[in-house]
């Protein structure tokens, strides 16, 4: 899961947790069938503008004590899979809707 957010918020009244980290305990809910809100990105892997958010980003990155090549080194060995999980994970909830 990246996580690339500073922002946290509380559930929505009805909301069920469908994701949380140490870092953000409202990673993901869902309420119904239909309402789906995530804090993570799922589309995330090797995308083109994964460099232009380290570059964009890199004194915040410095300012949380992150390394950028570190972050590149997990997207080279982690980031497929996570892509496919988050596709995955978005075409299952589309599906559910069509039911």
């Amino acid at each position: 899961m990246l996580h690339w957010h500073g922002e946290g918020f509380e559930l929505p009244a009805g909301a069920e947790r469908l994701a949380a980290t140490p870092a953000c305990e409202a990673q993901g809910f869902g309420r119904g069938r239909n309402i789906l809100g995530l804090q993570f990105h799922p589309e995330a892997g090797m995308l083109p503008d994964f460099e232009r958010w380290l570059i964009g980003h890199s004194a915040e990155l410095a300012q949380a004590g992150i390394a950028p090549e570190a972050l590149r080194q997990d997207a080279r060995a982690h980031g497929p899979a996570l892509r496919a999980a988050g596709q995955a994970m978005l075409k299952h909830w589309l599906r559910e809707l069509e039911e």
